[in-house]
């Protein structure tokens, strides 16, 4: 074998160690680098112990309270860690049938007072959530078996269950899909006036079956 052979399979080799030596500082360096990502997700995670902790502990408190109190506080929301109930508009239907008299249960709705005058549950009570602060000791009282929050979709009546639940009030119930998801009766003067909207096509069947015999003719 030649010098000059030799001198190659040296340099080739040499190139080879450099590679596999290029290759193994990179792969320890993305190691390092996961290693480091991993301790600052660690870290997060850790950090936000105390406030998972808090946001666990913070329904029970207000529920222990509302106890001490002697006022009554529900099994499922203790056993739930939640401050109020959730409801479909259908279920809240349901409580409206069982409560003709309304004496038990305080439909609140937080919408705009515009809203309110165009379309809202027969028997509930107006108190725009802009207005609840200041007027929820006065208006809202302690004393009914439940109280039905509504708005148009949820996002509001959902601030107003929370401000009232963490002020006393341990029998609040969202009706989270909102007076849109509502099948039961309305009362208003959205569509000229109506005071009962039940749906346009029975109020079309209810004009048609009182017209004459002649103008169903003509």
């Amino acid at each position: 074998m030649e010098i000059g052979d030799i001198e190659l399979i040296v340099a080739l080799a040499s190139l080879l160690v450099a590679m596999v030596a290029i290759w193994m500082a990179w792969r320890l360096r993305r190691e390092i680098l996961d290693f480091k990502r991993e301790q600052y997700d660690l870290g997060r995670k850790v950090k936000a112990v105390p406030s998972q902790i808090e946001s666990t502990v913070d329904p029970l408190r207000i529920q222990l309270a509302l106890v001490a109190q002697g006022k009554p506080v529900s099994n499922r929301l203790i056993r739930t860690g939640r401050l109020y109930h959730e409801i479909s508009a259908a279920e809240a239907r349901e409580f409206f049938t069982t409560d003709s008299s309304g004496a038990r249960i305080l439909w609140l709705d937080v919408r705009s007072g515009t809203e309110f005058a165009q379309r809202h549950i027969p028997g509930a009570q107006l108190l725009p959530i802009e207005n609840l602060e200041t007027r929820f000791q006065a208006e809202v009282p302690l004393v009914v078996e439940k109280i039905i929050v509504y708005c148009a979709s949820g996002d509001r009546s959902r601030l107003a269950c929370e401000f009232l639940s963490r002020h006393d009030y341990g029998n609040v119930y969202h009706m989270k899909d909102g007076l849109q998801g509502w099948a039961g009766p309305i009362e208003g003067n959205e569509g000229g006036g109506l005071i009962q909207i039940l749906s346009k096509s029975k109020l079309n069947t209810q004009v048609s079956d009182s017209l004459p015999t002649s103008a169903h003719s003509s």
